[in-house]
């Protein structure tokens, strides 16, 4: 008889596992919301994902399986500009003229930048996980390019949680940013959407719908929405696991931050060809990104663009009403020139577990694939392969880990 697998979430990570796994067992997936998880698209007479995606040339493990599954034809590479907005205006960091030109660091400052990058890639980074993030900055960096440039962008992602971020996350993020072209940095897409890669990762897998309720029976094998199955594997965020379980399991408390993104059809753009821009005013939102400066506008036939915001599943933020923070998104983003009148539609969407936040600490705490509870078995946003920035490459890797330890518990 074969081995009864539940894989609770059909995000990447679970996707990836029940695609391999499928082969040595009886799988079956329980997700509640869209097939997809975070990359999962909001569809017209076109696809968007509801969260901004793209992918980098590094992610080799996404870049083979979009080749498998026959999509590499629509894989596409752009060099994506990047600007900060200061004051309402919007000024590009691309080049080393314009980096140069910008108004609101010194010489001296963009020098010390210049070698952080540089020498973020050599610094053991591990050894810096108990300092916070603000400590580390001024200590290698001084109060000025604290204040002036990380402490806007910090806030922006992390909120009030700020303070307990580990200044080991900050090194290993610039260090595996810092590849970049003369223009901006080059980043890929599938032409059409990455809904494509979702379709055909589904395909051949049994995916129910709804809430999976999980318990352990006397028997010793777990139970899923009232049937059993011998082991599970959770890819859904670690506070949605059962209390209970999670203390059997021997599970590590990791505390997450939410997301909610706006995402706008428009008549017209808010620059000509800036992808990403970090908001250094306080506003609704911490980055704007105008897709279609990134994708040609005639695959849409209007402007995408994204306005993204971090929150935590307590913030205020996240738990307003969608008229109000409709009206907050539309009354900020009207400062940058786009109108009420200039929206074709928006929409908004919500994460409410969207990714860990990156504590002093944390990668003392990142939890094992396999867990103490015997069967259980978790991998996904808190897993290894998405230190220190959360994406699609390092979903799928986690997925293929963990399916290779049910392998081997299971004798293959």
């Amino acid at each position: 008889m074969k081995t009864r697998i539940a894989v609770i979430g059909a995000g990447l990570t679970g996707l990836s596992a029940a695609r391999e796994l499928k082969k040595y067992g009886d799988v079956t997936i329980f997700e509640k919301g869209d097939p997809g998880g975070l990359a999962s698209s909001y569809c017209r007479n076109y696809c968007i994902e509801k969260f901004y995606h793209h992918c980098f040339r590094a992610d080799r493990t996404l870049l083979k399986l979009i080749k498998e599954l026959g999509l590499g034809s629509k894989l596409v590479w752009r060099v994506a500009k990047i600007a900060y907005s200061i004051e309402n205006k919007i000024l590009p960091l691309n080049t080393p003229f314009e980096i140069l030109k910008y108004p609101h660091m010194s010489f001296i400052e963009k020098i010390r930048l210049a070698r952080f990058s540089i020498r973020s890639k050599k610094i053991k980074y591990r050894e810096m996980d108990n300092m916070g993030v603000i400590e580390g900055i001024k200590n290698e960096l001084g109060d000025g390019l604290l204040e002036s440039f990380f402490l806007p962008l910090l806030r922006s992602k992390f909120g009030e949680n700020l303070d307990d971020v580990s200044y080991a996350w900050l090194l290993a993020r610039v260090a595996i940013r810092s590849n970049r072209k003369y223009g901006g940095e080059e980043l890929g897409y599938l032409r059409g959407g990455f809904h494509q890669l979702i379709v055909k990762m589904r395909e051949g897998l049994t995916i129910k719908k709804g809430e999976a309720e999980i318990s352990k029976n006397g028997n010793g094998r777990f139970v899923v929405n009232s049937k059993e199955y011998d082991k599970v594997v959770f890819t859904a965020p670690l506070p949605v696991l059962p209390e209970e379980i999670r203390k059997k399991a021997k599970l590590p408390k990791i505390r997450y931050q939410s997301s909610v993104c706006a995402l706008i059809g428009s008549k017209t753009k808010i620059t000509e060809d800036i992808y990403w821009t970090n908001v250094r005013e306080k506003m609704a939102f911490g980055a704007i990104v105008e897709h279609t400066n990134f994708m040609p506008f005639e695959d849409y036939g209007e402007n995408i663009i994204y306005l993204a915001s971090y929150s935590t599943p307590e913030g205020e933020l996240f738990n307003m009403n969608e008229e109000r923070l409709r009206e907050l998104y539309l009354s900020d983003i009207s400062k940058f020139g786009l109108k009420k009148e200039d929206i074709n539609w928006i929409r908004i969407f919500r994460a409410k577990y969207s990714g860990p936040i990156y504590e002093k600490g944390y990668l003392d705490r990142m939890p094992p694939y396999k867990t103490g509870l015997d069967g259980l078995y978790v991998a996904g946003m808190a897993s290894e392969p998405n230190y220190p920035e959360r994406s699609m490459n390092g979903s799928v890797k986690a997925g293929l880990k963990v399916a290779e330890i049910v392998k081997k518990d299971m004798g293959y």
